[in-house]
């Protein structure tokens, strides 16, 4: 059996699924207009996608296997050869649980078409941006709970003669609003004025072809109105749309996040600085994807601007989670609503190096007791121990930092970071790659903290994941599905293996804190993470030789510049 846990194949792994040769893959990309594109730069393929191409395609009668009955599809046997239907031997069973199996791999691991984004954008036009972009979420809030509405509109929107489709809109909106009170700020700031009826018309139209087709039964993160909303949210977080100080999140930074703290059902979480909802949105997908139900995790989250309050609302009642989440504004650092910690899980990426973020004097606040007073020009360590105190006795936080956190060599910071090793919450350190987010070139590092560690946890796990990635355009990388396997893959069976984990050379490495302590207090990943040996046997001697080489041509260099300086002179006397 092919191994699909990736849910992205090679065409060699993809040939072998439906059982041809390399060269027919090969041959139906040529030939076929239609065949699927790759996704990623490792020129590999999603699985849904293939199948359903294939689930097209008959198998011709003088190759079909034993078993196979006349009519069988090539997608039928690469959904058998990837597990995604059990071994049967009644034929007519296997076609029926094939075709369903794909069909419900499609729903439940679907991705809007790459050309989503950039016809949103051609029919925006010289409108507003932000505007725009919470137009578009109302309109998916839309068309996930009120079809007696949507429907009529999308109708509306198709008709070829010319309509005042911005009053039918106004119109829609307004009784929408009448019934979902969480769309009507957003409702108030959208002006509909500055587009013109098609471009109205043309967005309502593109927003339904894209989410049209879906199950009926899906839980609330898969719905397609939630998938195209993660994606939208992901793709207009350019560096012109940063929100009061807070930066959305990646959808890969969120779902390593999730994958690594692992939520679950009854869990309370909560995010200090949610910006636009991405972490809780992600951790409510994270326990559906798992067979949970979001509405049994509980929510709470605080933004620094009254719109990303708007964007987060909207973002989580898309999700179907506005009964269990509690949305408030303010600075979590400045305004602390509870003096108690009772969240079971904790994520935040929080405005990195804020100055005067402190209200009076820092010294007062009973979180900062613990491990010390952060300084007032940078807030940095005040996240990290707001995280820390808000967690529940058996809690879990994963915070993200700038990379210079991790070496600050500021006495207040270096002795809050003293303290957090020597009292163990601090659990792993990921180094990420480069370019992950689209609004700030500055590398970040992801913090798991812990509540309150037992007495032989005094250990460190780093892990340097700064070559993975991959890049999807010249400024922006995302991490793939396998790179997220690789560091949660480390960051479990240290977990599991506990003192006898010996790391991974090159990317995973375990230091203790009295080692730590010895470093400076370094939490830099690069500092213990060594290097992979390398695999040429003439490393050493090329290193030799090239030295004496550059040695060489120091002397050589050193020879010349006497020879200018003595031409120099005799030009000068």
């Amino acid at each position: 059996m092919v191994d699909a846990s990736g849910r992205r194949l090679s065409k060699a792994e993809i040939a072998k699924a439906a059982g041809v040769r390399p060269p027919a893959v090969n041959n139906w990309e040529t030939r076929h207009a239609d065949f699927p594109r790759p996704v990623d730069e490792g020129d590999r393929y999603e699985i849904e996608s293939m199948a359903r191409w294939l689930m097209r395609r008959p198998i011709p009668a003088h190759v079909l296997r034993p078993g196979e009955p006349a009519g069988t599809t090539y997608g039928e046997r690469f959904a058998k050869a990837l597990g995604l239907i059990p071994q049967t031997e009644n034929p007519e069973r296997a076609q029926t649980s094939a075709q369903s199996a794909v069909r419900s791999a499609a729903d439940t691991a679907w991705k809007p078409p790459r050309d989503l984004l950039p016809d949103l954008e051609k029919w925006r036009g010289e409108g507003d941006p932000e505007s725009y972009e919470e137009l578009l979420l109302v309109l998916l809030h839309l068309r996930r709970h009120n079809p007696r509405l949507w429907v009529p509109l999308t109708r509306a929107a198709r008709q070829a003669a010319p309509l005042p489709f911005g009053t039918v809109l106004r119109a829609a909106l307004a009784e929408h609003q009448q019934r979902y009170p969480v769309v009507r700020d957003a409702v108030r700031h959208v002006r509909l004025n500055i587009w013109t009826d098609r471009q109205l018309a043309e967005v309502v139209r593109k927003l339904e072809d894209v989410c049209a087709g879906e199950r009926r039964d899906l839980p609330s993160t898969m719905t397609r109105a939630a998938v195209v909303c993660r994606a939208l949210l992901d793709g207009f977080a350019t560096d012109d749309r940063v929100r009061g100080g807070e930066f959305h999140t990646p959808d890969s930074i969120v779902r390593l996040a999730v994958r690594l703290l692992a939520p679950e059902t009854g869990d309370h979480v909560y995010d200090p600085a949610c910006g636009d909802g991405a972490f809780l949105a992600g951790a409510a997908a994270h326990v559906e994807e798992r067979g949970g139900t979001s509405p049994s995790l509980s929510f709470g989250g605080q933004t620094m601007s009254v719109r990303s309050l708007r964007m987060a609302a909207l973002n989580l009642a898309i999700h179907d989670l506005t009964t269990v989440t509690e949305l408030r504004r303010g600075s979590a650092l400045r305004d602390d609503p509870s003096r108690t910690g009772d969240f079971d899980v904790i994520f935040a990426n929080p405005p990195f190096n804020m100055r005067d973020w402190s209200r009076g004097d820092p010294a007062d606040d009973p979180r900062w007791r613990r491990f010390g007073s952060p300084p007032r020009h940078n807030a940095n360590y005040g996240w990290l121990q707001h995280a820390v105190a808000k967690l529940s006795p058996t809690g879990r936080a994963a915070v993200l930092m700038p990379n210079t956190a991790a070496v600050s060599a500021n006495t207040h910071e270096h002795g809050i970071r003293r303290k957090m090793i020597e009292e163990g919450v601090v659990d792993c350190l990921i180094m990420l790659p480069e370019q992950l987010f689209r609004s700030t070139p500055v590398p970040v590092t992801l913090w798991l903290l812990r509540s309150d560690p037992s007495d032989d946890s005094r250990s460190v796990l780093f892990i340097d994941a700064r070559k993975l990635g991959v890049k999807v355009d010249r400024k922006h990388r995302v991490l793939r599905p396998e790179d997220i396997d690789e560091i949660a893959g480390a960051y479990e069976e240290w977990r599991r293996l506990g003192p006898a984990y010996t790391g991974s050379a090159g990317f995973a490495a375990v230091a203790s804190a009295a080692t730590i302590v010895d470093l400076a207090c370094s939490l830099a990943a690069s500092r213990y993470v060594t290097a992979e040996p390398s695999s040429d046997p003439y490393a050493e001697e090329n290193v030799r030789r090239l030295h004496e080489e550059l040695k060489k041509l120091h002397r050589r260099a050193a020879e010349v510049d006497a020879l200018v300086d003595d031409r120099m002179s005799e030009v000068l006397r």
